[in-house]
């Protein structure tokens, strides 16, 4: 194309980032002038769907702008590595818009809790982290009291901040280990592959978030999950300081930057750094077998990671010393062990079978629930395999030659979680294992980016070739938009994939804070599969989990709650329960039925209410009458 056309055309490039951040801004706006009433099932059909259509157009640009170069990028120019003369260097000012529109878009979809005003966005161990930032921000405990404090303290810090509730400080904590995630995973893509189009790519491939599984990894306060996010800063500084020049001076500026942040990936969970362990040792292995094997190939002329492995070890000990976390991780999964041999299962196997059940009471199975979760997981782990046999098996390719050493570091990191993922496996009542696995899509993440930059510069080559097709890829932008949608269709709970949605209401919130103040002290709260403890962490800041507070039956609930008890007690009841058992479970444990019985037993008084929180008082003398 001449450069009279480019001239002209670009001006629509720009016309069309201008609109899609327009798009996302008034998206931003529209979520915020539509809060939330009350408890809200499912955070996708109750934000208005203006919201939603806002940032498919803002997305659907970014991924134009991104993959679909201009016409003035010629048959003979590969995309993204184009020169840096005249008219080419335009498509640099683009694409980096392009990515950032696309990250903006998904900071508004992941902060939609926080936009849309809710009061807190997570259940259980959410809470119980809520409590420990609350104790924190007063100085009742101190961070080294927590055996990983990282979000708490973050949360402290933006609360004392900025002044905003504890409970909005704690949702941007969460937020910033996802931005986090979505700028680190590009960098180390193109720290591996050099070349820009293979940031585009492994930008667009961590928005899909594959860590992120709803089953032990969350898009709410949970520990483990914003450790493995924050991982991805480690491993960016992990492909730096193995391709750094090895002259003392750079070799010491990033291997400080990489110590640092080791440090703060213990802060935030200890027991990601022990896989992080397994995973750093594995590859010294390969380095040092390297070495002696190959001294003349990449790997051995690659920076070393012993002192660095080594690093993480003595500050992993040293942490976990001080806490117990260590022996106690050791002590529960050497019983897990024998307790699985000597009495035959009672491990995941039994609750998948389980959770198989529960989804055909609700019509469903574990086939649909797969698809749901899990189909972009497979679709991107068929490409990390293929990208790891293309590495081994291939010996006349420059470039997987280029990306060898680290393909093989991330292949070795994959098979050295294998153990693990069984160890967790095996542990009766755990689902530990899906942490195992949220920090293997890590390395699939990255390894699936760099296998589709692969394959479309090889087949994009090919189709300059032959000057059959456009060097453009308006396919790859189709495909990332049915990923990004099957994909993030699944990150929040809801009814969709059987969950109800964490949202803690303003009405919740209150009600429990009520029922605790005016609690008599001789009188128990039960309540519906462990709500009490939970908000009990969240309000009073305990310094262990609360155990006191216990679940009603399961056969009493609805029926003969009287005469289930000795001693009076306090049963609690909110919006969040009925919509989790009636909606989201369908009435599989309880009913509406059951729900609306409590109205009628005798001995059961309704004493408190708000609207979306009911508060009973069971007299246990009613049972003898």
């Amino acid at each position: 194309m001449s450069p009279q056309s480019a001239v002209t055309e670009e001006p629509f490039r720009k016309l069309a980032l201008a609109v899609g951040f327009l798009a996302v801004a008034v998206s931003a706006l529209l979520a915020r002038g539509a809060p939330a009433a009350g408890y809200e099932l499912s955070l996708y059909t109750m934000t208005p769907g203006r919201v939603w259509a806002g940032l498919l157009v803002a997305m659907a640009i970014a991924l134009a702008v991104a993959f679909v170069p201009p016409s003035w990028v010629g048959p003979g120019t590969r995309a993204g590595t184009e020169a840096v003369d005249g008219e080419d260097t335009r498509l640099f000012t683009s694409r980096p818009l392009a990515l950032v529109l696309g990250g903006l878009t998904m900071i508004v979809f992941a902060g939609l809790p926080l936009i849309r005003g809710y009061r807190f966005f997570g259940h259980h161990d959410a809470l119980t982290h809520l409590g420990w930032a609350r104790a924190m921000a007063e100085g009742t405990i101190v961070p080294f009291d927590l055996y990983y404090p990282g979000i708490h303290t973050v949360t402290a810090m933006i609360n004392a901040a900025v002044g905003i509730p504890l409970e909005q400080s704690l949702l941007l904590a969460i937020l910033a280990t996802m931005v986090v995630f979505w700028i680190f995973i590009p960098l180390c893509a193109g720290t591996i592959v050099s070349d820009r189009r293979a940031v585009v790519i492994a930008a667009f491939s961590s928005f899909l978030l594959l860590p992120i599984t709803t089953i032990s990894m969350y898009m709410t306060a949970h520990a483990m999950s914003q450790a493995v996010l924050f991982s991805a800063l480690l491993f960016f500084l992990f492909a730096k300081y193995l391709r750094a020049d090895r002259s003392l001076a750079t070799v010491s500026a990033v291997g400080a930057a990489f110590a640092l942040v080791s440090v703060a990936t213990v802060v935030y969970h200890p027991q990601l750094v022990a896989h992080l362990i397994v995973v750093f040792l594995g590859i010294s292995l390969v380095q040092f077998l390297a070495r002696r094997i190959a001294s003349e190939g990449r790997i051995a002329g690659q920076t070393p990671m012993y002192g660095q492995a080594l690093f993480l070890v003595v500050l992993f000990l040293g942490w976990t010393s001080n806490h117990g976390f260590f022996s106690g991780m050791i002590d529960h999964f050497l019983s897990a062990a024998v307790d699985f041999i000597l009495r035959d299962g009672g491990g995941a196997g039994d609750t998948v079978a389980m959770q198989g059940a529960s989804l055909g009471a609700l019509g469903s199975g574990l086939g649909e629930i797969f698809v749901k979760l899990f189909a972009v997981h497979l679709l991107f782990t068929l490409l990390a395999a293929g990208l790891i046999l293309a590495a081994i098996g291939a010996r006349n390719s420059e470039w997987l030659a280029r990306i060898r050493p680290e393909t093989l570091y991330f292949a070795v990191a994959l098979v050295g979680l294998g153990p693990l993922f069984v160890i967790y496996f095996l542990a009766p009542g755990s689902t530990m294992y899906f942490r195992v696995f949220g920090l293997m899509m890590v390395f699939v993440t990255l390894l699936g980016a760099i296998a589709i930059y692969g394959l479309t510069s090889r087949v994009s080559g090919r189709w300059r070739e032959s000057r059959f097709v456009p060097s453009g890829q308006p396919l790859l932008a189709v495909g990332f938009a049915l990923l990004l949608l099957l994909s993030l269709v699944a990150v929040f709970p809801s009814p969709y994939t059987y969950n109800p949605s964490p949202h803690v209401s303003d009405q919740q919130m209150s009600g429990y804070e009520t029922a605790f103040d005016t609690q008599a002290n001789e009188v128990d709260i039960v309540g519906l599969r462990n709500g009490p403890n939970r908000f009990d962490d969240a309000i009073h800041g305990n310094d262990e989990r609360m155990r006191l507070h216990f679940d009603v039956p399961e056969s009493a609930f609805g029926s003969g709650l009287v005469a289930e008890y000795d001693d009076d007690r306090y049963l609690v009841v909110s919006q969040y329960d009925y919509d989790r058992e009636v909606y989201a479970y369908g009435e599989l444990r309880h009913s509406d039925g059951d729900f609306s019985a409590l109205e009628n037993e005798p001995g059961v008084n309704r004493i408190h209410t708000n609207g979306e929180f009911d508060r009973y008082y069971i007299d246990a003398n009613m049972s003898d009458i």
